[in-house]
């Protein structure tokens, strides 16, 4: 049995989510005997999909199936759904690490790893990303720079990403979004989103060969809430009903959204600065800001078109920054 079959067969179900399609349909449709349909519905059950079997009737997605898709996803994505392909996983240790093996054995640009779960989920300087099953999005998307005609900037792909992510809550739902720079998005000045960028440079002429963007948002409320660590830092997307008809169908649609949105400001060059600058919550307060290892106490002043943050320090000294890790406001 092939992954076409199971992948075609989950599509028409899809597609018609609720209703019974016969089994002699299916085999006549895909060109496959009704024992491969059968056996294909069986594996598809066996990775969670809810599929109802009745006799003379056929097979039916019960309508409440939340699960990460490939055809709903692209079937959102009416600009670039022939940009993207989907790996999808139930369960993995994180989908940086599958997407860079991967991009290491030459997957194209646009690759994008999903999976439901992840048991080891990592950000930025090995923290650990809260990541249970069916509740969040864990994605990894491929950029492979040597086929790329761009240069590859990593402070403006982060924020790209962050300004994607931060956007596309905002279509799918009522919450206003801010961002941390450089990458963080919050809600209600709790985080709701994490980016990690990571690549990979060649010993032949020092040029980055590929960059993987790992992206991880906070959907639905986990069903036994966030831990106790993260209870009081960490939010979740309340659902816009006029826009979306089941909550199951939000993290699709929403990762549609994200990759349309990313695929505008990283290959379109749609100029996103401003924006971007707007949803900062950080300019004017007084942080601490990690750099090189070391804490400093600053007062940020500005974010510059580079994406750089603009800071000053207790003694007066302005600078400005590149990469580093905003802990935290202090007023």
């Amino acid at each position: 049995m092939t992954a076409n079959i199971k992948d075609n067969i989950i599509s028409i179900l899809e597609s018609n989510k609720g209703l019974f399609i016969s089994g002699e349909k299916l085999a006549n449709d895909l060109n496959v005997s009704r024992t491969a349909i059968w056996k294909a519905v069986k594996s598809l059950r066996n990775e969670g999909y809810d599929i109802y079997s009745v006799s003379n009737k056929g097979y039916s997605l019960s309508k409440e199936t939340d699960m990460l898709s490939s055809k709903i996803i692209k079937n959102n994505m009416p600009k670039y759904s022939d940009k993207f392909n989907f790996k999808i996983y139930k369960t993995v240790e994180s989908t940086n690490i599958i997407a860079r093996d991967m991009a290491v054995n030459g997957a194209e640009s646009g690759t994008v790893v999903l999976a439901e779960e992840q048991t080891n989920g990592y950000g930025r300087n090995g923290k650990s990303f809260f990541s249970p099953y069916g509740t969040g999005i864990y994605m990894s998307i491929i950029l492979n720079l040597k086929k790329e005609k761009k240069l590859f900037n990593s402070s403006f792909i982060t924020t790209a990403a962050a300004m994607a992510v931060s956007k596309s809550i905002e279509e799918v739902s009522n919450e206003n979004t801010q961002i941390k720079w450089v990458n963080d998005v919050f809600i209600n000045e709790k985080k709701v989103c994490g980016i990690l960028t990571e690549g990979a440079f060649s010993f032949e002429d020092g040029r980055l060969d590929y960059a993987v963007i790992g992206i991880g948002v906070n959907v639905n409320f986990p069903k036994n809430g966030f831990p106790k660590e993260l209870d009081n830092i960490a939010a979740s997307i309340n659902l816009k009903n006029d826009t979306i008809n089941t909550q199951s169908d939000m993290r699709n649609i929403l990762i549609a959204k994200i990759l349309e949105n990313l695929y505008d400001y990283y290959f379109n060059d749609v100029v996103f600065y401003e924006e971007y600058k707007k949803r900062s919550f950080l300019i004017g307060k007084k942080v601490s800001i990690n750099i090189n290892d070391k804490e400093h106490i600053v007062r940020v002043l500005d974010i510059d078109e580079t994406f750089a943050l603009i800071i000053e320090f207790q003694n007066g000294k302005i600078d400005r920054v590149i990469s580093g890790s905003v802990n935290y406001k202090l007023s």
